[in-house]
């Protein structure tokens, strides 16, 4: 029998459980794959665990989550440009994590932070034409958030192990601080293997799932609604995880920030209560659940209609509605990847032409894009030919004439800015039009408020020391975003972005102390300690302020301004955005896919495993 050795609760003692246990979290089926994408993980941050490749006894490290962990490696979405920091905050933990444990009053018997704060925001693009909006909690707050889920890391995770169907059961292995057992890439394998036997799938998922969610029904997830409501005194401690979540957006009950490694994990403790009591209501359940996406399968359509009013009536309890518009019941075999993307993998680059080959690859997502205009096709298309042109040597020409197809694409679908950028940098290149392109961008992007597209844009005119004109200058500081402000004075302050015609009075504005603390505090702060732009008293307010003044004497800065920045490569997934690029190795053959390194529906390149978990302990109230 397999059977997977560990570091017992984190205390270094080494212990062999069977994998049918609750300590063994990772299935018989997935362990030993687990092994090869853990080594790489683990090497990646500096350390090495030697085992044999397909051995019977994987060590599986275990790393309990820490407040210095969330605030430094998880607290930025990794959509955001990559200057966008908290690393720096490290040498400054001890002393900002003492500020945070002192960092209540007493009202009426009950502690409360001192300070309340909004989060900064930041607008990215969710589908074509959809959008998402990112949150940048204040730090202050955000320390005291994690201190509390530092206290609680044990029993948060055994919550979420509540659920047999979820492939987004925290771990710490990986570059966030923690992020889900199972990328997304690896979620049709487990669909394939959880269907068989079945006759329908139900697909159903919670509607706007972070927005939505009510900060209140985190304790009810934790302790029960009867007993959360009860206590007055928080003395529950998911109580006093909804007070502090509150705290951070301005004590607002309604939905959690995107983007913080924290509101990841309160949203999965929901998520796996709901898994729990759907199983309890219905009997043994198969399938998958990947954040808030359920695909579950049955012997028949009427155990599939019962499932669903189930799930309908557990999510209303928790103030949640499934999603009527993506909810459909279907007969299996069901198609495991959409059929946009069964076409772009069979597409070739041919050694003999790869410049008509490229064309013609750029062709059919075009056409797909077309008939699939909610789904990001060429953004798709472009992450798979960043591996691809690894193994393709193309000469100057042909990489003019994908120079050309590469900018029309960034015009088009900015999403694929990123995988753009890192082509261009991987490969030297800076064509001619990438200026026209840029400014295209954000003069489009600037009248309708969309953020995202605009920052890349500006960062790529960094990276690749493009200058911009007037034009540009004048349209962008009209953006109410803090990012797109930082990032546009710093290429002020470099000579590659001239001076607006309003002097940016938009952000001059949210120069004073009371925006430490607004939506605003990410510009206020920064601003001000890159000597970007004065305050608008000419006084110093982050001295002044007991807590920024503590970052400013650590010399913390959120944006950093150095040159080789690289791109963020992590685990942690964002739905619909989450393919990911492998390193496999191809046979040396005449033509060579754009999609090789993701052909397979079981591929060799396994996910990042969990960490082992602690012992089972009773689960109350549910």
């Amino acid at each position: 029998m397999l059977r997977i050795t560990g570091f017992e609760g984190g205390n270094g003692k080494l212990a062999t459980v069977p994998p049918k246990t609750p300590q063994a979290r990772p299935r018989v089926g997935r362990a030993r794959a687990f092994a090869r994408s853990w080594e790489r993980a683990e090497r990646g941050r500096g350390v090495y665990w030697e085992f044999p490749r397909m051995s019977a006894s994987l060590p599986i490290p275990t790393k309990k989550l820490t407040a210095s962990d969330l605030l430094l490696r998880g607290f930025f979405h990794d959509r955001i440009i990559p200057p966008l920091s908290s690393a720096s905050l490290a040498p400054a933990i001890p002393d900002l994590l003492t500020f945070a444990a002192q960092d209540f009053r007493e009202v009426n018997g009950r502690r409360i932070p001192n300070v309340t704060s909004r989060c900064s925001r930041h607008s990215v693009p969710k589908q074509k034409l959809s959008r998402r909006i990112l949150a940048m909690p204040n730090p202050r707050n955000q320390a005291l958030l994690a201190l509390e889920v530092e206290a609680n890391w044990d029993d948060l995770l055994k919550r979420c192990q509540l659920s047999d169907i979820s492939l987004t059961t925290p771990t710490t292995i990986g570059k966030r601080a923690v992020q889900g057992e199972i990328d997304r890439r690896s979620e049709a394998s487990a669909r394939a293997e959880r269907s068989v036997g079945q006759r329908y799938v139900l697909h159903a998922d919670i509607a706007r799932f972070y927005p939505s969610i009510y900060t209140h029904s985190i304790p009810w997830a934790i302790h029960g609604k009867t007993k959360a409501r009860a206590d007055g005194k928080n003395a529950l401690y998911g109580n006093r995880l909804d007070l502090l979540i509150r705290s951070t957006q301005d004590k607002q009950t309604g939905g959690i920030p995107v983007g913080p490694d924290t509101s990841f994990l309160l949203a999965e403790v929901i998520a796996s209560s709901i898994d729990y009591r759907l199983e309890s209501a219905v009997g043994n359940l198969k399938g998958t659940r990947y954040i808030d996406d359920y695909h579950l399968y049955f012997p028949s359509r009427a155990n599939a209609e019962q499932t669903l009013a189930e799930l309908h009536r557990i999510a209303g309890e928790f103030e949640l509605e499934i999603n009527g518009l993506k909810t459909q019941i279907e007969e299996l075999p069901e198609p495991i990847d959409p059929y946009w993307k069964t076409q772009l993998r069979i597409v070739t680059i041919y050694e003999s032409d790869h410049a008509t080959s490229l064309k013609a690859i750029f062709d059919r997502a075009a056409e797909l894009a077309r008939d699939f205009p909610r789904d990001s096709v060429f953004t798709y298309l472009v992450k798979k030919l960043e591996t691809a042109l690894d193994r393709v040597k193309l000469q100057e020409k042909e990489w003019e004439a994908l120079d050309t197809l590469l900018l029309r694409v960034a015009v088009a679908e900015p999403g694929a800015l990123p995988f753009i950028l890192r082509i261009f940098e991987l490969h030297e290149r800076n064509p001619v039009g990438l200026k026209e392109a840029l400014e295209s961008i954000c003069l489009h992007h600037a009248s309708l408020q969309q953020s995202s597209e605009i920052a890349w844009a500006l960062w790529i005119a960094k990276r690749l020391s493009i200058s911009l004109s007037g034009e540009v200058s004048n349209a962008i500081e009209t953006v109410d975003d803090d990012i797109v402000a930082l990032v546009a004075l710093e290429l002020y302050s470099i000579g590659r972005l001239p001076h607006p015609q309003h002097g940016f009075d938009l952000w001059a504005h949210y120069m004073s102390p009371e925006h430490l603390y607004s939506d605003h505090w990410l510009l206020a702060y920064e601003a001000l300690e890159q000597r970007w732009l004065p305050s608008q008293d000419g006084r110093d307010y982050i001295a002044g302020d007991a807590y920024f003044g503590l970052l400013k004497k650590f010399n913390v800065k959120f944006y950093d301004t150095s040159a080789d920045v690289e791109e963020p490569d992590s685990g942690y997934n964002d739905e619909d955005e989450n393919d990911k690029d492998e390193d496999e190795e191809l046979s040396e053959t005449e033509e060579i896919s754009v999609f090789d390194s993701d052909n397979s529906l079981f591929p060799d390149v396994s996910p990042e495993p969990p960490a082992s978990v602690p012992p089972p302990g009773r689960i109350e109230d549910i």
